[in-house]
């Protein structure tokens, strides 16, 4: 058979055509290998990024405000561990997650109605000009937890992978879900989403909750609306499974009756870790810190904290 013929398919410009075929293999070989490295700098420079991102610049998050100083704060400085009134029943008798490893694409949403600066509170007004998509702040002391909460009605998980101002961010921001309604008809349960992050940041430190001991000393921590501060007393702790339970939290937002009330309640309460002595009543207002069970994006389990607001 003809050379030529046997190596059509390849291509050079010699008379020995095997030689020149391999020839110009390798210049693409090497064209390719140039290319790959230059993506893999590429790639190692956005991870730097990122990185230095997350770890000087918390992931996009602000510096957290001054602790408004009350009594009871002055009181749990000095204490070893806080007090809370133990309140019993008097009633006989809750999400898809959106793509974890890829940034949300911008989309538009409603534009949120401004907020008259004199009803916000002082520690608040300025993160307030800086985003407007805040609605509170969140706190609980023993743990890194010190974070603004924002809302998106429209675009539910804007902040799933979003920093504060608005960049992406690996651990996104605390975001109350678009169905709550903090005033001045709130919903019963308002619902606030976090990543749990294997660095700690954001909820990754809510699960330290799933030990009794950690609760006996932090029973209480502090969201603050913008124009309200707030206490909030732990009523439960659960470990649940997407899918499993009959009237899920994080599809409990509001009640039609005071009946689906407690039994939504009381779904909750049984699938409590241990026993907090404290039981809602129909009329508080619940708050829900909802977060993954794990310290892995891809996880169908949740770790969620239920507490009702103290007077």
């Amino acid at each position: 058979m003809p050379r030529k013929q046997r190596y059509r398919r390849l291509q050079g410009d010699s008379a020995y055509y095997p030689f020149g075929a391999r020839k110009v293999l390798r210049q693409k070989q090497l064209h390719h290998a140039r290319l790959l490295r230059w993506v893999g700098v590429l790639v190692l420079c956005a991870a730097g990024a990122l990185l230095v991102r997350q770890t000087v610049f918390r992931g996009g998050q602000p510096t957290p405000p001054p602790a408004v100083a009350t009594a009871e704060t002055a009181t749990a400085e000095t204490a070893p561990r806080a007090t809370v009134a133990v309140r019993f029943a008097t009633v006989d008798a809750l999400a898809g997650q959106g793509s974890a490893d890829a940034a949300t694409p911008e989309q538009a949403r409603p534009a949120s109605t401004p907020m008259p600066q004199a009803e916000i509170l002082p520690q608040y007004r300025d993160l307030y000009e800086q985003n407007s998509d805040m609605v509170g702040w969140l706190r609980i002391d023993g743990t890194d937890i010190d974070y603004p909460v924002m809302q998106t009605p429209g675009d539910n998980e804007y902040y799933l992978r979003r920093g504060f101002d608005k960049l992406y961010a690996t651990s996104g921001t605390l975001f109350l879900d678009e169905r709550c309604s903090l005033g001045p008809d709130p919903t019963a349960n308002w619902l606030i989403y976090g990543h749990n992050m294997s660095d700690d940041t954001m909820l990754g430190e809510l699960d330290a909750y799933a030990n009794p001991e950690f609760y006996a000393q932090h029973p209480t921590f502090t969201f603050d609306t913008l124009t309200t501060p707030g206490t909030w007393q732990v009523a439960a702790v659960i470990r649940t499974t997407l899918g499993t339970d009959e009237w899920p939290y994080y599809t409990f937002f509001d009640a039609d009756s005071r009946a689906d009330w407690q039994r939504r309640v009381d779904a909750i309460m049984d699938l409590a870790l241990y026993d907090t002595g404290v039981t809602p009543e129909y009329g508080d207002q619940l708050l829900t810190l909802s977060t993954c069970g794990t310290s892995s994006f891809y996880t169908d389990e949740r770790f969620a904290v239920l507490a009702v607001r103290v007077e």
